[in-house]
């Protein structure tokens, strides 16, 4: 107890030390080298307590490069577990004076030694390190490839992105390979040129890497060499990575990528054309829907096949003539069933565009089967207009779908404030004639039990009302 109370008193004294001699200017100066004493003694020391509080002194406290060299001498006489708590505040200090201590710890024989090293020097490097730092996250143990690679990506400053960039010319290849990632990482999208002459590199993982680059920084100035590198990739791998860097480029620049993924339809293999049509719905506009509905003709049986599932997920409402055509072909039931989905969902009401009622009534013309009647009903319901009732309203004279059809004019009679209130009560009197659900018979005999105005009671107004007027020409 008695040592745990000195250790405290210590403690008051060396903050009281440290805030002294951060003014530097007469007996402060005398102050900061009792203060950095203490922090040598406590650093020293078995206590761990104090130890870690000397520790966040030297991160946040006395400055100057005097101190850091004398905690940098430290270095050499400490446990191993120490060594690593000196090492991380050295470099969280980011005083310069200790990296030469700090990169003589790299060449430490325990390995946690040496990644905290690579990682604290991530606040001291100098452009030199980054050779060093790409090799260690390159071909180092798993912790040493974890630490270098963080300080790759927190080098401090605008000249480390032109050193790494440098770097990059002069690489071996697995270096090579981790600068690429840590200037994407870094976003130094200045730094693509440099990438993109690694391209055609001999070494698949290089070029991996640069197609990485791509998805993240490209353009669409890189879609026309994506589509030829697509077209001519013999490496699955290759190919995958190609085509999600374009995937990736072309959901970000749109239309400015339609005419590069067009052209590389011409001599494209079945495998290619298939990826590309799933580009085109990103890029959008008419030529890119054009293409696709070219494609409902292919030599290729595959590629027709997804030309009608990217045609179904189209998002815009002009794909919906395509769709009707694919949907009127009921012998093929799967082009009929994505086509009517496509019609369906084209037409329900969206974030920006209100449901259109013409394709919804066409679709269930088109529509041949139960399930695809109750996905045009289900729409239908949300739309508290007199017409969609109407609509609704004739599906239940089809056994088939009579619940589904009742349910979905309940959803609509609930919720319209349009029409004729008569004929909202005429579709519901007939719901409860002819469902049995008992729910949806409850909702409707909900709606039943508020009365419409009679003609009485308008008589009644009427009469009210001529009063009141007559009333007002006597006074007057």
């Amino acid at each position: 107890m008695i040592y745990r109370y000195a250790n405290s008193f210590r403690l008051a004294a060396l903050v009281c030390l440290a805030g002294l001699a951060s003014s530097l200017t007469g007996q402060a100066r005398a102050a900061e080298d009792d203060a950095v004493d203490m922090i040598v003694e406590l650093i020293s020391g078995s206590d761990n307590d104090m130890r870690a509080l000397a520790l966040q002194q030297i991160r946040e406290e006395l400055p100057g490069e005097d101190a850091t060299r004398r905690f940098v001498e430290l270095l050499p006489d400490l446990a191993p577990d120490v060594q690593i708590k000196l090492i991380d505040a050295l470099g969280e200090r980011g005083d310069a004076a200790a990296r030469p201590a700090i990169l003589e710890m790299l060449n430490s024989e325990a390995e946690a030694i040496r990644a905290m090293a690579a990682r604290a020097i991530s606040g001291l490097a100098s452009s030199a390190d980054i050779p060093l730092l790409a090799k260690m996250a390159a071909t180092g143990l798993d912790l040493e490839k974890e630490a270098a690679r963080y300080s790759l990506r927190h080098l401090r400053g605008d000249e480390m992105n032109v050193a790494m960039t440098e770097a990059l010319r002069n690489a071996d290849t697995k270096p090579r390979i981790e600068l690429i990632a840590a200037i994407v990482d870094r976003n130094v999208k200045e730094s693509l040129p440099v990438i993109l002459e690694n391209a055609d590199d001999s070494d698949l993982a290089v070029r991996l890497a640069v197609l990485s680059a791509l998805r993240v920084m490209g353009d669409e100035k890189h879609a026309e060499m994506l589509v030829e590198r697509l077209k001519s990739a013999e490496d699955a791998s290759e190919r995958r990575h190609t085509a999600m860097a374009l995937l990736a480029i072309c959901g970000r620049e749109r239309i400015k990528c339609e005419h590069a993924v067009i052209a590389g339809f011409d001599g494209a293999d079945t495998a290619t054309r298939i990826l590309m049509m799933r580009v085109l719905p990103l890029t959008g506009g008419p030529k890119s829907l054009n293409q696709i509905v070219a494609r409902l003709k292919d030599d290729d049986q595959g590629v027709r096949a997804e030309a009608v599932r990217v045609l179904a997920d189209w998002r815009d409402p002009n794909a919906i003539p395509h769709l009707k055509t694919l949907a009127q072909d009921t012998e093929n039931l799967r082009n009929h069933v994505l086509a009517l989905r496509g019609i369906v969902r084209l037409a329900s009401p969206g974030k920006n565009r209100p449901a259109n009622l013409a394709d919804l009534r066409e679709a269930m013309k088109l529509a041949t089967r139960k399930e695809e009647k109750v996905l045009v009903l289900g729409v239908l319901g949300t739309i508290p207009t007199l017409e969609s009732l109407t609509l609704v309203a004739s599906g239940l004279d089809q056994t088939e779908i009579a619940e589904d059809a009742g349910l979905a004019a309940v959803l609509i009679a609930e919720n319209i404030s349009e029409g004729s209130q008569s004929q909202v009560r005429a579709v519901t009197q007939k719901v409860l004639q002819t469902v049995r659900n008992k729910v949806t018979q409850d909702r409707a005999k909900k709606l039943l039990d508020v009365p419409l105005p009679s003609q009485n009671t308008n008589n009644h107004l009427e009469s009210t009302k001529t009063s009141i007027l007559q009333s007002e020409q006597h006074v007057h």
